[in-house]
């Protein structure tokens, strides 16, 4: 720790306000005299004295100096501890005091330890503690004071306040700019778009350069560059930081690109996502901040990359040439910034001009200053932020001379003595904050305001200043570090910040051993960590599954004050696992916690535990399970800030939240079931925050609870606003009032307007005015006939943002064009709204600044008139970019016709809207989305000159686009036409095909009467991508279309007729037609594919279904990387030189029944995937694939001639193996010699295949069976067909220690007792275990404790058939079991499904069920019939709601009674929802 100690001056400082405020007047008086708090203060403003003078000695490697500094900083922190007990002691006093004197009482004397001496009884246990804890102090205090005299150490000389203090304005610092990087980016940009040189369809393009120099700034200049943007069809940025995860990095190039859900997949799924997603299309990623050196992983990294376009370009930021090498790419270095540029930066971000030219007297030393930054721009940047204060001559030299500057920068760490330096210089209130960012890790992305209440929390903004508005000081202190440079915007969430990696090491070395960042893989390393123990704040990252193991370095943190659990690893949209067990140890371990986040996990109650935590001010479970909180937290007199954004099934708050007189930030947005308040809300006075506020009918809960939170500021949510009974409710809330509401949602209950007031609402809604601050403003569900007369005021001048949503009696709009900043408008479901035009825009400039307009669902709406302004006026919509048309079916008018500046235009569902009569100039519409419309409305659009993505879908009389049309379409890229059942071709003129230069993509979906694409067979010159899918009249493609030299990528889908030749007239037939295609996908009959095509340029082949091939040898090129073979009847065999391919790394073969494989060909080293599926006639397997190196996954099943593996060994380097369904496979699985992998991670295996599965025990050699068998490097274990199986050997936990997946699949007399260790003995370490199996016999208890172990049974299926009971379980998550009954009556012959389920945590439906089951049959019926006998369908079961209690307990009692205790050692359970038959008739055949 370099300089941590710079953040105790500042420390010190606020204990010595504390020990002189006036909350400590209690204290002074009862507990500790004035003598010793004046005494600890003095001591205190000696150590201060002595700051600067030890800092400067410590810096110098002064080690006795530095442990000095440690000391007081422990001792710091200790202190403020004990002080802030003795305010919780002094609040519980006051508040015990005042209950008092309200009933009656005499109000006793408050004492914290101090023993009125005449009374003979002992002293409480507290208060001897706190006693003890004070002379603890003092004598620390004491030695420190005395040790300073052994240090040499002399009072500070040197005030900084006086430089740091003088700001400049903040107009002078304007937005940084790029200096020396102009030949950088040119040649930069040249690398990533100029193709004429490059063959290759994926270039690397790594930056290299050490910290700071400015490599991801480049990158991101490029990133949005123009150019850049319109050469690259998909782009996604991804920071990998120092943790190179193959599947992280994966799926989020994936999210960015598709936003596909991934949660739940694995590796291969998200790689072949991905490959689909960028399959043809030129792409760019930015892979930035690699420190990866690992081959194998990186190449694993690009196999899905290879799907892409030529072009495609990978920009990889790194400081490591290693990293470099690796990638087989020339690496573009990026120097220092000369000593010209370096100072132009220093001197505009210090004096916001590029030169020292009106600064004379400051360029010499200017110059100088700009050297020690030794060429690095974001050194240079942030010293310029930190000079911007500075206003003499004096101050730039005192900055020159410092000693930090001759500090040497240890290789481990790039922190340099610049930044150092900047940090000592931020202003004292600034220091605490930033220091504090150590707890998170590198490149995390945190909302501004989330900041800001952990720096509140954590007590940084105390002071006179935050007494006024503590948030607004925090975002000043926060936009002031952004100023700095301290902090960076998110390029993909305006709303979040992060630091740079420099910068992130900078904090960590401030904070020192006080502040922990872990993650699970580095927990063991930091077990025996002395600093643990002094450790204040601390981040996790956290793991899928959290268990108390996974948390145990948190043993030791017993002084911890912050700790921040992150999901960092996975989909915001995901929740993590944790017990409620675990969060219990957890917070129980650790009361001295002022702040503690756990978000996105799937606890679903709170410990009451955290009533405990009195030094508790941040609490934040948001996106969380949990459903109620407890009444003890309203014992956290501490507490100010409460965040529980996004807990949908939160239903209640507790009664007791409305004793937290410190609470002044309660979030609690989407949280869709909380549906009423608190009682007397109103009771926090200090609520500065306040997102949701639900009306009830009931006293305290009515609107005027608003009346006493005059602070209010930023969003609120009103909601059941038909629940206020009086006007006067409104007039006492006073939104007027609230001058620091910004977003303001109004929202009435949409499913009571038979019952609406609407006279009523309109009286509510009026008087609802809130302040002209306003920015954002949503009315929904309102009733009443007119909207008030303040909506369209010109005084709001600051709303940018109105949304109408759901108003069905409002007939006229009020003239919302005259506010003069509306960015957005939205209007939807204004049911009544039958003409909009005058009254609509008001008088003169109507929208100037309007962007997006959407109108949605205005079901009556019939005209839209155009505003007519004066001679010479502005039109209207003057600046309007996006307008949507959705669901207006009864609109039959135009829209404005002078709309320059629009560039996306979509319309939805309007049938009636025909604008041919008029005609709509749109010269910079880029993007056209029509859909359920007339067709006529094409002709009324003219001058689409930008256009370049078309998407129609459903124009039902559309036959093919006009040539007046396609005349606009000179610009287009993307025509998308989906399920326009009459088209025919595509244009008229097949002349026309030559205007389309820059069309690269063309999808057809669902086009039944398509019969041939153009007539003159001609395609786009440059067309890259074509998709056809389920166009069933589809006879002919274009002629040349297998030469089109553009053309990469075809894919066509269920079209099932022939098609015609493709090969021109008069075209030799010996292999003279040359294809530059890379991907084919088809289902569909093509003749070039028999033709005598050459596919020189073929990457990528999927075949499915065709009957003619019987040969792939012609197909086949060196050129292939994947190929996938199915359904091919007549294939009869592989080509011969396989083995020649050297770029195929995936191959699939499956149901080729005709392809017989006496001797398998060679397979190339480079495959990394091989899949053989239902081929009978195989008999063999690749000969010597021992030397497949490069393979990774092999499945093979259902392959049944194969007798046995070739010789020599596996391939090395397998992952996932799969050997499943080759009955004649007789070799035994001991002589398989699977336990030799070292890597092997997932296995799935047959067990009828070599006899294992025909004995009583597996495996047969019993407890040392597992090591013969299997390798310790599993996690995953499917074992299949185990007929004869009666019990698994012991041994199974000490060999397959890492196994977290055990499956076990027909396994008929397989039973409970696992080795005779119980089936939760045998599970315990496990996530998951699937069995479709006799596992359970119902009168026998399973042993072991159920819920004593980490893997709980989640799902169980049962049959009762006769006597005989069949279990079948999967293990899941601790937190909840649910259990589902399938119940098959021979007698009634009827198959029936019905649901019980129970949660460990409550007695309310958990999660919704779904019936997916084939066995349960299609349609809309209550039966159907499947095998003879009728099934009973779902829709005739009910849920508890509409069941009688009565019959609810009845059926939970038989099931409890026969197998819940039986099973579980007579512990009985009570549901949390059933699904019930309806009638009596089920009733008694259940």
């Amino acid at each position: 720790m370099a300089i941590g100690e710079t953040i105790v001056g500042s420390l010190l400082q606020v204990l010595c306000d504390k020990l002189i405020s006036q909350g400590l007047d209690v204290v002074q008086r009862k507990g500790i005299s004035t003598t010793q708090l004046s005494k600890w203060k003095r001591m205190l403003v000696t150590i201060i004295a002595m700051l600067d003078d030890a800092e400067d000695k410590q810096l110098s490697g002064n080690r006795l100096v530095k442990l000095w500094l440690d000391d007081i900083r422990d001792l710091a922190y200790d202190l403020e501890d004990l002080l802030d007990e003795f305010t919780i002691e002094a609040a519980h006093a006051k508040s015990k005091a005042e209950s008092s004197t309200t009933r009656g009482h005499v109000k006793r004397k408050f004492s914290f330890f101090v023993q009125d001496e005449s009374s003979g009884s002992n002293p409480k246990p507290h208060n001897f503690v706190s006693k003890t804890k004070v002379q603890e102090i003092n004598d620390r205090l004491e030695e420190i004071v005395t040790r300073k005299a052994c240090l040499s150490l002399r009072k500070n000389v040197m005030d900084r306040s006086n430089y740091t203090n003088k700001m400049l304005p903040s107009t002078s610092l304007p937005e940084p700019q790029f200096f020396g990087r102009e030949k950088e980016e040119t040649e930069m940009l040249e690398l990533l778009i100029n193709e004429a040189n490059n063959d290759t369809m994926l270039s690397i393009v790594p930056i290299v350069g050490m910290g700071g120099i400015g490599k991801t700034a480049l990158a991101q200049r490029l990133f949005y560059n123009a150019r850049v943007i319109k050469c690259f069809e998909s782009r996604a940025w991804v920071c990998v930081s120092d943790v190179f995860n193959v599947f992280d990095i994966t799926r989020n190039i994936l999210q960015s690109i598709t936003s596909l859900p991934v949660k739940g997949k694995d590796l291969n799924w998200v790689q072949v996502k991905l490959k689909d997603s960028l399959s043809g299309k030129k792409f760019l990623v930015v892979l930035d901040d690699v420190w990866n050196e690992k081959y194998g992983e990186w190449t694993a990294l690009l196999k899905p990359f290879e799907a892409g376009a030529k072009g495609s370009k990978i920009i990889v930021t790194t400081r490591n040439q290693s990293v470099v090498s690796i990638t087989r790419a020339l690496p573009y270095s990026l120097e220092e910034l000369s000593l010209d540029n370096c100072t132009s930066l220093l001197a505009y971000h210090a004096l916001g001009a590029t030169s020292f030219e009106r600064h004379p007297d400051l360029e010499t030393i200017g110059k100088k200053i700009a050297k020690k930054c030794k060429g690095l721009p974001l050194a240079a940047k942030i010293l310029g932020g930190l000079l911007r204060n500075k206003q003499n001559y004096d101050e730039w030299k005192a900055i020159l001379n410092n000693r930090m500057w001759d500090l040497p920068t240890e290789e481990s760490s790039e922190i340099l003595p610049v930044l150092k330096l900047s940090y000592v210089h931020l202003p004292s209130y600034l220091k605490r904050c930033f220091a504090y960012c150590a707890v998170f890790p590198k490149d995390y992305e945190i909302e501004r305001d989330e900041l800001i209440l952990l720096w509140i929390a954590e007590g940084f903004l105390d002071g006179q200043k935050a007494k006024e508005n503590i948030l607004r000081l925090g975002r000043n202190h926060f936009d002031e570090l952004v100023s700095r440079s301290f902090f960076q915007q998110s390029n993909v969430d305006a709303f979040r910040f992060s630091m740079h990696d420099l910068l992130n090491d900078l904090a960590k070395s401030i904070a020192g051993g006080t502040c922990f960042s872990l993650e699970d893989s580095q927990l063991a390393s930091y077990e025996d960590d002395a600093y643990l123990e002094k450790a204040r704040y601390a981040s996790f990252i956290l793991p899928w599954f959290i268990t108390s193991k996974c948390l145990r370095a948190f043993d030791r943190m017993k002084v911890l004050r912050s700790l921040i659990l992150l999901n960092v690893q996975y989909s915001r949209h995901s929740k993590l696992h944790m017990s409620n067990k675990v969060l219990y140890d957890l917070l129980a371990k650790l009361n001295n916690l002022r702040a503690f986040s756990l978000c996105h996990c799937d606890i679903t109650e709170v410990p009451n535990y955290v009533g405990n935590l009195k030094h508790l001010r941040y609490l934040n479970f948001s996106y969380t399970n949990i459903k109620i909180l407890p009444e003890s937290i309203g014992s956290l007199c501490k507490l100010q800030a409460l965040i529980l954004r996004g807990c949908q099934k939160l239903s209640t708050l507790p009664l007791g939240i409305t004793q937290l007189i410190s609470l002044q930030f309660l979030d609690i947005r989407e949280t869709m079931s909380l549906k009423k308040m608190p009682l007397h809300i109103s009771n926090l006075k200090n609520l500065t925050i306040l997102t949701k506020f639900v009306i009830g009918a009931e006293k305290g809960s009515q609107l005027k609870e608003l009346k006493n939170l005059p602070h209010l500021q930023g969003e609120l949510h009103i909601l059941e606003l038909q629940k206020v009974e009086e006007v006067r409710d409104v007039v006492d809330a006073d939104l007027f009032g609230k001058q620091g509401l910004s977003n303001l949602f109004l929202h009435w209950d949409g499913d009571i307007k038979n019952v609406q007031n609407d006279e009523q609402e309109a009286q509510v809604l009026q008087v609802l005015r809130p302040h002209i601050n306003l920015e954002n403003l949503t009315l929904s569900f309102y009733g009443g006939a007119i909207f008030p007369s303040w909506l369209d005021s010109p005084s709001y001048t600051k709303i940018v943002s109105l949304c109408l949503k759901s108003c069905p009696n409002v007939q006229l709009l009020p003239s919302l064009g005259q506010l003069p900043s509306l960015l957005e408008l939205s209007l939807e479901g204004l049911h009544a709204v039958t003409m909009i035009g005058s009254e609509f825009y008001g008088r003169k400039r109507p929208f100037s600044s309007l962007k997006t307009l959407k109108f949605e669902q205005l079901l009556s709406w019939k005209d839209w008139s155009c505003y007519v302004g004066g001679q010479g006026e502005e039109a209207s919509f003057s600046s309007l970019q996006q307008l949507v048309l959705q669901s207006c079916l009864a609109l039959i008018g135009t829209f404005p016709c002078k709309l320059d500046h629009l560039i996306k235009l979509e319309i939805y569902s309007c049938p009636l809207l025909n604008v041919s009569t008029s005609v709509v100039c749109l010269p910079s519409l880029r993007e056209l989305y029509l859909e359920d419309c007339d067709k006529e409305i094409l002709k009324s659009l003219v001058n689409l000159t930008s256009l370049t993505i078309l998407q129609v879908e459903k124009l039902a009389e559309l036959v093919c686009f006009d040539d007046r049309f396609m005349s606009y379409l000179v610009k287009l890229k993307e025509l998308h036409i989906i399920s326009c059942d009459k088209l025919t071709y595509l244009w008229e003129d097949g002349n026309k095909t030559l205007d389309l230069n820059c069309l690269q993509r063309v999808v057809i979906r669902r086009c039944p009467q398509l019969t041939y694409l153009v007539p003159g067979e001609e395609l786009p010159c440059n067309l890259e991508r074509m998709y056809l899918t389920l166009c069933t009249n589809l006879e002919k493609l274009a002629s040349k279309m297998c030469s089109l030299g553009s053309l990469r990528v075809l894919s066509i889908w269920g079209c099932p007729k022939p098609m015609g030749q493709t090969i021109p007239p008069g075209e030799p037939s010996n292999n003279s037609t040359v294809s530059q295609l890379e991907d084919l996908w088809t289902d569909s009959p093509i003749p070039f594919l028999f033709a005598k095509v050459r596919f020189v340029a073929m990457k990528r082949l999927g075949i499915y279904g065709f009957k003619e091939i019987e040969s792939l040898e012609e197909i086949i090129v060196e050129s292939l990387e994947s190929m996938c073979v199915v359904r091919c009847e007549n294939l009869e065999s592989l080509p011969q030189g396989l083995h020649r391919l050297s770029h195929l790394t995936r191959l699939e073969i499956e149901d080729c029944p005709a392809l017989e494989m006496e001797c398998f060909p060679p397979l190339p080293i480079t495959l990394s995937f091989l899949s053989l599926n239902k081929c009978p006639k195989f008999k063999s397997l690749p000969d010597q694939w021992h030397h497949l190196t490069s393979l990774k996954t092999l499945i093979i099943r259902r392959c049944q001639n194969i007798k046995c593996f070739p010789k020599g060994g596996w391939p090395p380097n397998l992952l996932r193996l799969t050997v499943n369904g080759c009955e004649n496979l007789k070799q035994p699985v001991k002589e398989w010699g699977l336990h030799m992998f070292t890597s092997l991670e997932y296995l799935e295996i047959d067990c009828s295949m070599g006899g294992e599965g025909e004995k009583a025990s597996f495996p047969s050699e019993g407890e040392h069976g597992w090591s013969i068998l299997f390798p310790s490097s599993l996690t995953s274990l499917w074992l299949n067909n185990m007929r004869n199986v009666e019990r698994l050997s012991n041994g199974l936990h000490n060999h397959l220690s890492s196994l977290t997946d055990l499956r076990l699949e027909e396994c008929p007399k397989l039973r409970s007792q696992f080795g005779g260790q119980g089936l939760c003995g045998a599970l315990s370490p496990w996530r998951s275990l699937i069995t479709r199996c006799s596992l359970l016999d119902p009168t026998r208890k399973l042993r072991g404790n159920a819920f004593m172990i980490t893997s709980i049974i989640t799902v169980i299926l049962f049959r009762q058939d006769g006597g005989h009971m069949e279990v079948f379980a999967t293990l899941s998550f601790v937190t909840k079991i649910f259990i589902f009954l399938y119940v098959v009556k021979e007698a009634l012959d009827i198959e029936k499904w019905g649901v019980v389920g129970y949660s460990m945590t409550s007695c309310k439906p958990s999660c919704p069920i779904s019936f997916s089951q084939p066995a349960l049959g299609s349609g809309h019926g209550s039966e159907s019939h499947q095998n003879g006998k009728s099934i009973l369908r779902p829709s005739s079961w009910c849920k508890l709601l509409s069941t009688p209690s009565h019959t609810v307990h009845h059926y939970w009692r038989k099931f409890d009674d026969a197998f819940m205790r039986p099973v579980f050692g007579g512990r009985g359970f009570m549901p949390s929802f059933l699904f019930l038959p309806t009638d009596q008739a089920d009733h008694q055949r259940l």
